[in-house]
């Protein structure tokens, strides 16, 4: 890795001068109210999240304008369009072990920061596209990010968040992915795909400035070896009445402990019981979060909502959707840390399913007894605004949260790498058969096939995933590496 010394920025040295000054200022905010710098961090991670919240959401009010209106550069056919969506989750499958990989050797804030650049130079290329090609690389460079971001975020809000609102700030997420989307279907709404272009990636230059004021997390500095550091971010994140260094001394025992060990070679890492047990609940959680069918919704939201009515108003449906799967996620944190993770995901992938089916019933009969759903045009909506509100209120950010909270610290880059690759390596299975699906199921069974995996998401939910709701580390990896079943109640 490349690194970049201090005479290399002599041409910038106003505006680093300037970053400086308000890293001075932050570290003297005043503290009005619990836990408000671990609030702060946390949304300042999560703004990373909704830049590409804008490029999920981009595909679904950009296909009708580039394929039917002519807008851009290029003139694409159905199946050009659905390669560019799909690039963008093999930029994030391939992006997985790499992020990892930096993630150990350059820290969780340096991490984040570097994914700023592919996740700009895609809107550039997205913008200015002379050549499919270029649309592409876009679009695989935004993937890039995405998976990143996919990964790092969680794993940096898990490591500065104590354990009474690591649940609420994890939830911070999947409410700043969904806020994206909702700002990409609302802005698409009023300019064309060129002005939309240069609006979300003037939104991601704000990032990289806001972000650098953060700190680098307590654990990823003690590693580092910058212990009196550690005990400054920590206190600067906890509050003035936090034992700093009483905490710090109990993370250096908990890595000593680690450092201590017997050397173990990756693959004995790996296969503990509780990093199994870990690995089958958050890959078998991922694995279910993509095929009920999310990404492929929410890529064709208003293709959809055009084969259900012609009279329906498609964009205003589209921004309704997004709104109430914001909406969901704002539910999902005020709630994930009293409900529990468990119950969130199960009662989510139940109504998720019921969801599907009525979508179901509705193609069906549109196809079969047109007249029997004439005066119904408000059910697509209403059945795929529940859908979305149910899944960001269970499967949409618990995930992303308990992948920040059940690895050991030895596994977690690795671990949480393997979970991101299957989650969007499942996501470009997804969006590519979708349309086959549909072309060979119909609208009707593809929905009904949705439905079912994710019942079968509840079912696994309820034998294999851990409740993790205020429970401490050793706890945690405890629970995982008993023998006893997860839905039999705690003593």
């Amino acid at each position: 890795m490349v690194r970049i010394a201090w005479t290399d920025l002599k041409p910038f040295a106003p505006t680093v001068i300037l970053v400086r000054s308000w890293c001075a200022r932050m570290g003297k905010l005043p503290y009005c109210f619990a836990h408000q710098n671990q609030y702060i961090a946390a949304l300042a991670a999560s703004y990373g999240v909704l830049t590409i919240g804008m490029v999920f959401g981009w595909s679904a009010p950009a296909g009708p304008q580039i394929l039917e209106n002519g807008e851009g550069n290029l003139n694409l056919t159905d199946d050009q369009f659905s390669w560019t969506i799909a690039f963008m989750p093999i930029g994030g499958a391939i992006a997985a072990i790499p992020c990892g990989m930096m993630l150990k050797s350059e820290g969780r804030k340096n991490t984040i920061l570097f994914f700023v650049l592919p996740l700009l130079l895609g809107w550039v290329l997205l913008t200015w596209a002379q050549a499919i090609v270029m649309m592409y690389l876009g679009r695989l460079l935004q993937g890039f990010a995405a998976g990143a971001y996919s990964m790092s975020v969680p794993i940096y809000i898990g490591e500065i968040a104590d354990q009474r609102i690591r649940g609420t700030v994890g939830s911070f997420f999947q409410l700043m992915l969904n806020l994206g989307m909702l700002m990409s279907f609302s802005i698409s709404a009023g300019v064309n795909v060129f002005q939309l272009n240069i609006i979300s990636g003037f939104i991601v230059l704000l990032f990289g400035p806001i972000f650098m004021l953060m700190p680098e997390t307590p654990s990823c500095l003690l590693k580092r070896g910058h212990k009196t550091k550690a005990v400054e971010t920590l206190k600067w994140l906890r509050g003035p009445k936090c034992d700093a260094f009483y905490e710090i001394e109990q993370l250096q025992l908990e890595q000593d402990a680690l450092l201590n060990q017997p050397k173990k070679s990756i693959k004995k890492s790996l296969f503990t019981p509780e990093t199994l047990s870990a690995l089958l609940a958050m890959i078998g959680l991922v694995t279910f979060l993509q095929m009920s069918g999310i990404n492929a919704v929410l890529f064709y939201a208003t293709d959809i909502f055009m084969n259900a009515s012609d009279s329906l108003n498609h964009e205003v449906a589209t921004i309704i959707v997004g709104a109430m799967q914001f909406f969901g996620t704002l539910l999902a944190a005020f709630t994930v840390d009293r409900v529990g993770r468990r119950w969130l995901l199960m009662i989510s992938a139940i109504i998720m399913c019921v969801s599907h089916v009525v979508l179901g019933v509705y193609f069906h009969l549109l196809q079969n007894s047109p007249a029997q759903v004439e005066n119904l045009e408000w059910l697509p909506v209403f059945a795929l605004s529940l859908f979305v509100t149910m899944f960001s209120i269970g499967f949409g950010p618990v995930p992303w949260i308990m992948i920040g909270e059940v690895f050991a610290i030895d596994v977690k880059d690795l671990a949480s790498s393997l979970a991101t690759f299957t989650s969007y390596a499942l996501s470009f299975m997804m969006t590519k058969t979708f349309n086959p699906l549909r072309n060979g199921l119909g609208e009707a069974g593809t929905f009904w096939l949705f439905g079912g995996f994710c019942m079968l998401g509840a079912i696994f939910v309820f034998l294999f995933v851990p409740e993790t709701k205020g429970k401490t580390f050793d706890q945690i990896q405890k629970r995982l590496a008993s023998s006893k079943v997860y839905f039999r109640a705690e003593k």
